[in-house]
């Protein structure tokens, strides 16, 4: 019974940590910054979009999630008027897709009622056999 409760408070771990990924990444969507490849460009550092990897733990069961920098992660894009734009006028954004983010928070919404229904059952079946045991 605790590898199932180990199973599903880890997949409980990986939703939250896609969670926040795709909130950095959505909050940040409009953020811009200087051309890396500019030596004249003053400015901030682009924001690198975040993603996870999930794998699977074995031989217990359950999933792990890591966070990382997605290193090719931005666009260039000419904006002339901006004030980190470069002698050509290009500025590095985001690479950052609103739909795919908005999906992948629907897929996360799902994973984590599934995990904490699990969790749920877990705990109905060790209560009726705590019942039938007495």
């Amino acid at each position: 019974m605790a590898d199932s409760l180990q199973i599903s408070l880890s997949g409980l771990k990986a939703q939250s940590q896609r969670l926040a990924a795709a909130s950095s990444n959505i909050a940040n969507l409009t953020s811009s910054g200087i051309n890396p490849d500019s030596q004249t460009a003053i400015g901030p550092e682009v924001f690198k979009p975040l993603k996870v990897s999930q794998s699977a733990v074995s031989p217990a069961g359950g999933t792990t999630a890591t966070i990382s920098q997605d290193e090719n992660g931005t666009l260039l894009v000419f904006d002339p008027s901006s004030p980190f734009a470069d002698e050509n006028g290009a500025v590095a954004v985001p690479n950052i897709s609103l739909e795919k983010e908005i999906t992948d928070l629907l897929a996360i919404k799902i994973a984590y009622k599934a995990n904490a229904l699990a969790l749920r059952t877990e705990e109905e079946i060790q209560k009726n056999l705590i019942d039938e045991l007495s």
